[in-house]
């Protein structure tokens, strides 16, 4: 059952990025997604091809913020929804709202420490679109391992299917630094991201924490409930 549903996602991954790369939406209409591909494929990417608006960005990582929202590892953790007027609905959002809350604060923090560390030594002088370069790296490979994991999947796949695809991203995000500023190499893009999870996975967890104690001082939920 898992597997098919697991094949289903990926077939339809597939298709929906297929479409949506088609020359008239990567070139006149939605640019992240052509960008993104190039990442994902460890082709060359430099600035100037990062002059997309910001709210393709936003999109890209916001898509990943719900996906993970969805994930039943996320559900379980959140204390359960107890107001009379719980239901389906009612759920799906404090989901949503707590994956894109982790998302964007673990995004922030990353991009702001990339930017710091890619300035060190006068490797970068901080001309160029980082925010964007960052969401259109986590494009493919980020948006596979949250679509995943929104299934349920059981821990053998996590270490055969989830952990080489993050591991993946994170060579696809500094490919992608690395041949915007050539006096960054790959190893010291790939010691950025390093340490730049750290603080974003630090900053994730606190936020978590707190969305549990405003859901629990609200009356959302009941202090101790599992979802």
């Amino acid at each position: 059952m898992l597997y098919e549903k697991a094949m289903k996602f990926l077939i339809a991954w597939i298709a929906v990025m297929t479409v949506l790369t088609r020359p008239s939406w990567t070139t006149g209409k939605i640019r992240v997604l052509g960008v993104g591909q190039r990442m994902a494929l460890l082709r060359e990417v430099r600035f100037p091809d990062l002059l997309f608006p910001r709210w393709q960005s936003v999109l890209v990582i916001s898509l990943i913020g719900m996906l993970i929202g969805l994930n039943p590892i996320l559900r379980a953790a959140l204390p359960d929804v107890s107001a009379p007027w719980r239901n389906v609905v009612v759920e799906l959002v404090v989901e949503l709202v707590a994956g894109l809350l982790l998302i964007w604060v673990a995004f922030l923090v990353m991009v702001a420490m990339l930017r710091w560390w890619l300035k060190r030594g006068g490797r970068w002088d901080g001309q160029g679109d980082l925010f964007n370069l960052v969401a259109a790296s986590w494009l493919v490979a980020d948006t596979l391992v949250a679509g995943y994991a929104s299934l349920a999947a059981p821990p053998f796949l996590i270490w055969h299917l989830f952990l080489p695809l993050w591991l993946y991203s994170l060579w696809v995000g500094a490919k992608a630094m690395a041949s915007a500023i050539p006096q960054a190499s790959l190893g010291y893009c790939i010691a950025g991201i390093a340490i730049g999870l750290v603080p974003a996975i630090a900053a994730a967890g606190l936020v978590f924490a707190l969305v549990g104690m405003v859901m629990a001082m609200t009356g959302l939920a009941s202090v101790g409930a599992g979802a």
